[in-house]
């Protein structure tokens, strides 16, 4: 594979500096016209691979000589698209593109999806073989995916030094970036996009979750459009209008995505709101308390206009006069600013270029709310240890979120891509019943044979997967014979690292840490495990937001702490299951 690309060598922050400075500091390539080894038709031909790589080199290293008009056109664009390079930390130029390129390769490879022959096969080649993306675009879609995967594994290694892949970061926003570019591309071809909006929408999808943590929630889709412009200046010209265009419809894509699902972002704003502002729990409709202050009720108020805008993003009621934004009063407007918004971007249906983001949204719904990783998504991002807004009593709960987000999703899905949005769903189902089929003989307690034959966290998984298999036979045969050897071999793996989240606990603590038995409790087993099949206690917050673990007894600590290992195994076991189609 010959790859195209190609970055400015200069320090951003530092950019206006006296031209002179500018225009040493820089080197580039051809970043405009085709690919020299794309014919004239668009595909791409078999190039010798070291030739490809010594051109490439010479190409890099080639000083680009621009006038002083075009470097100040660069440094206001640039400044402009990045918010001043207010990511450049993030997304630094790559220091060994090929490297990152095949690190990416390889991650790819594992991600299971079905090609256009209706087969198993991985991310990667899907998006390889497609034949209406030319080389051009591949190339600059695997650079801007290479970038985000390595942002995303130095936060990894910074912030999860003793298990490496298994932070915030790397094991939900990652890896979710990473499956939803192949459902992007679905929804391409559904709204009939041509090769450029395609690649754009893909484009903005890698960028929409980029910048997300769990600070910024409500505007990392803000953020992740200036870390889109930081990472695709090292890649496309930004003296070329055309290119600014394109950068222009995926940042504004990457903004827009945050509108879903629609319902659910209301909550949280209105929620964030009622909480900054001391308003008490918030409602959507009903009477508001009698015995509060007027100023508080008209706050209240401002907050139930917020919310009822939010959640109807397409009514033309609602927004500014070109349909980009959602109008909000000034009372609004200065409420907004307490939890750091300044606008709510809208791709409405009628307006120029909004397919693209809605290719975004589409792949966005169906990777999260009618596909294992989206299920496995949403566990991670809820239950112990995350915002307090998602405290959920069990993790079925947290799962049950997802289902009720698909609805609320599907309001704002055009009718083109209805379709894929709903496909995955008796996949998905299954899947859920499968997990859950294990999960539920995993802690019932209960061992057969011997009580020393299932000692070891792999005998405990190993069994529970069997005893699951036996009684329901329907489920697991109908998916056996539709499991590749990649994904066997996947599910192998699985096992044996929810082995070990087992054992690591038997070895600290020695036993599960189950809930005293109730007198009225018949059923064989020991008591109830809280999140699994009894409410968690989660101790309040202090005011920095921290838990006040030192409220909760040593068995409640014990089980606010399991309640994690819980959510690892549904999300090991749900990730599996992507290799069962």
């Amino acid at each position: 594979m010959i790859y195209q690309c190609y970055k400015w060598e200069y320090p951003l922050k530092g950019f206006r500096a006296n031209t002179a400075q500018r225009k040493r500091a820089m080197s580039s390539s051809p970043r405009s016209g085709k690919n020299p080894n794309t014919p004239s038709g668009g595909k791409s031909e078999p190039t010798s691979h070291g030739a490809a790589e010594t051109k490439k080199r010479r190409d890099i290293n080639r000083t680009l000589e621009l006038e002083p008009i075009k470097i100040d056109i660069l440094s206001e664009q640039l400044g402009r698209l990045t918010d001043n390079f207010r990511f450049q930390d993030i997304f630094p130029a790559p220091r060994n593109i090929d490297k990152s390129l095949e690190d990416l390769k390889n991650d790819l490879m594992s991600v299971p999806v079905r090609g256009a022959d209706g087969k198993v096969t991985n991310v990667f080649a899907k998006i390889e073989a497609d034949e209406l993306l030319t080389r051009e675009d591949k190339d600059l879609i695997w650079c801007a995916l290479s970038t985000v995967r390595d942002s995303f594994e130095r936060l990894d290694r910074s912030t999860n030094t003793q298990s490496p892949g298994a932070s915030y970061q790397w094991n939900m926003n990652w890896k979710h970036t990473r499956s939803e570019v192949g459902e992007v591309l679905e929804a391409a071809k559904l709204l009939q996009l041509n090769n450029i909006e395609t690649r754009d929408a893909i484009l903005a999808s890698i960028f929409s979750d980029s910048v997300k943590n769990r600070k910024n929630f409500i505007i990392h889709n803000v953020h992740g459009a200036y870390g889109a412009a930081q990472a695709l200046s090292y890649f496309m010209d930004f003296t070329n209008p055309e290119v600014i265009k394109s950068v222009e419809r995926i940042t504004r894509a990457v903004k827009e995505h945050q509108i879903a699902p629609p319902q659910f972002m209301a909550n949280v704003v209105a929620i964030l709101l009622s909480k900054k502002m001391g308003l008490g729990p918030f409602t959507p409709a009903g009477p508001l308390p009698q015995n509060a202050p007027s100023s508080v009720l008209q706050v209240m108020e401002v907050v139930r206009s917020i919310w009822k805008k939010i959640n109807d993003p397409f009514n033309k009621e609602y927004l500014t006069s070109d349909l980009s934004r959602i109008d909000f009063s000034p009372a609004e407007r200065q409420l907004l600013v307490n939890i750091g918004v300044d606008d709510w971007f809208v791709p409405h249906p009628e307006s120029e270029d909004s397919k693209v983001a809605h290719a975004v949204i589409a792949g966005d719904h169906s990777i999260n709310y009618n596909h294992p990783e989206g299920f496995a998504k949403i566990a991670l991002l809820r239950g112990p240890d995350t915002e307090a807004i998602f405290e959920d009593p069990t993790i079925h709960n947290s799962l049950d979120s997802a289902v009720n987000s698909f609805a609320d999703s599907f309001r704002v899905i055009r009718p083109e891509v209805q379709k894929l949005a709903v496909e995955g769903l008796r996949r998905t189902k299954n899947a859920m019943e499968r997990v859950i089929g294990i999960m539920t003989y995993l802690f019932s307690g209960i061992v057969i044979g011997p009580k020393d034959t299932c000692v070891t966290g792999r005998a405990k998984i190993e069994q529970a997967m069997l005893r699951a298999q036996e009684k329901y036979p329907h489920l697991f045969a109908a998916s056996s014979s539709k499991l590749t050897d990649e994904g066997a071999e996947y599910m192998n793996k699985t096992i044996e690292r929810i082995g070990e989240i087992l054992q690591d606990w038997l070895d600290t603590y020695q036993e599960i840490p189950f809930s005293p038995k109730d007198a009225g409790q018949v059923e064989p087993g020991p008591g109830k495990l809280p999140f699994w099949n009894a409410p968690l206690k989660y101790p309040s917050r202090n005011e920095h937001g921290t838990l006040n673990l030192h409220e909760l007894n040593e068995l409640e600590l014990k089980q606010f702490l399991f309640a994690g290992k819980i959510r690892e195994i549904v999300v090991e076991l749900l990730r599996a299951e992507q290799w069962i189609f």
